[in-house]
């Protein structure tokens, strides 16, 4: 028999065997008809890309129940990332532009602003 935990006991921990975990809708995976190992293929190979620069590991591949948004052609994901930004991604289902930029792995190059043009006028006043 293992022990029992008391009610106001201390939480214990252990070591995880990833870093980073994605969350996908398997009721959208189950509409689109998503090959799981596929998608977990694909995903995985979206966060190799980017480990070594974010010193990230391993990352998990979780099936949750709804998140949300139902788009009809699209797949819900949630990342670490996205849930900080309060946000869900939604990503083609074909899986061919799934890379770190889709799952805001890179972050974003700002745009730069237009440099206001100077007031047309004759020089004369």
């Amino acid at each position: 028999m293992g022990r029992r935990q008391e009610p106001g006991g201390a939480a214990r921990t252990a070591k995880a065997g990833f870093s980073d975990v994605v969350l996908v809708c398997r009721k959208c995976a189950k509409r689109q008809e998503v090959d799981r190992k596929r998608l977990g293929r694909a995903l995985k190979r979206a966060y190799r890309e980017t480990a070594r620069e974010r010193g990230a590991g391993k990352v998990r591949v979780v099936e949750t129940g709804c998140l949300g948004p139902c788009p009809k052609r699209m797949l819900t994901l949630a990342t670490a990332q996205s849930l900080a930004r309060r946000r869900v991604l939604l990503i083609d289902p074909s899986l061919d532009a799934l890379g770190p930029e889709a799952l805001g792995l890179v972050p974003a190059q700002p745009s730069p602003l237009p440099v206001p043009a100077a007031p047309a006028g004759d020089g004369d006043v």
